[in-house]
């Protein structure tokens, strides 16, 4: 962990510049090959949310990290009774009150001590791409305390990770943590695992695997769409079907970032 790493401060400066998807993904490759990522997302998360047959017309649901609002918007199109956000910068939370402005939006850090006081227990709780980017180790045990806190019993938890077989891999503002640390973190906090898939195949870099072919393609894809955005949407557009394809064939694990679902057991 760099301990001069302020998180808060990185994401308003990230966010203030672009609030987009391109802003929240993967910067360096454009807005195009954004926009096609975020598209396996959503395909993803609505496919396996709908498959749980659960009636989401009912549900209280937070997501946490909201940022442009992207999971927000798939909670609504789940039809969820009654839909929180939360995110940790100001230039995202004044953005999501008046792009959603019948949703109740909160600033709130999830790695803190204790957990945000929403006065709500929720059904279920979304964190999508955010808690690998939460690099202090004890900020993150926090982050699933606090959310266990602020479910229901038997809600359920959804959020993605990197999952890795091997050792942690550290960056600066991530940190791609092993199975069995956030396995180990899950089980502190009163979650049991449901399902574990892969968000992607080919369109995120292979951290969880050794594969010299799959590191050699995304080398070659990152050197061709961080010179020119326009390819980068084009080569992303091609792929998006094989892409979707590969999801289908319903695996447990991948290459890249997991979602995983659990349940809170006590």
């Amino acid at each position: 962990m760099s301990e001069d790493f302020d998180p808060k401060q990185y994401w308003e400066k990230r966010l203030s510049g672009n609030y987009d998807l391109h802003g929240v993904g993967l910067i360096e490759w454009g807005e195009g090959f954004n926009r096609w990522l975020y598209r396996v997302r959503r395909h993803s998360f609505l496919n396996r949310l709908k498959s749980m047959q659960k009636d989401w017309k009912d549900a209280h649901v937070l997501d946490i990290g909201s940022g442009t609002g992207f999971y927000l918007e798939r909670w609504q199109e789940l039809a969820a009774k009654e839909i929180y956000g939360m995110d940790l910068t100001e230039v995202a939370v004044k953005q999501l009150q008046s792009k959603f402005p019948d949703l109740a939006i909160h600033q709130g850090d999830i790695g803190a001590e204790s957990a945000p006081d929403l006065h709500a227990d929720f059904d279920a709780i979304s964190c999508m791409d955010v808690l690998f980017h939460i690099v202090d180790d004890g900020h993150y045990a926090n982050a699933f305390a606090n959310i266990s806190a602020m479910l229901k019993k038997d809600g359920m938890f959804i959020f993605s990770d990197s999952w890795l077989k091997g050792d942690d891999v550290r960056g600066v503002h991530i940190v791609h943590r092993s199975r069995t640390q956030v396995q180990a973190a899950l089980k502190d906090a009163g979650f049991e695992i449901v399902d574990v898939y892969p968000m992607f195949v080919l369109l995120n870099a292979p951290v969880d695997s050794n594969n010299p072919l799959l590191r050699f393609w995304w080398w070659s894809l990152y050197q061709i769409a961080a010179r020119s955005h326009l390819l980068g949407g084009i080569l992303a557009a091609m792929i998006y079907p094989l892409e979707r394809l590969l999801l289908s064939m319903g695996w447990h694990d991948g290459p890249t970032t997991k979602v995983i679902i659990c349940k809170k057991v006590h």
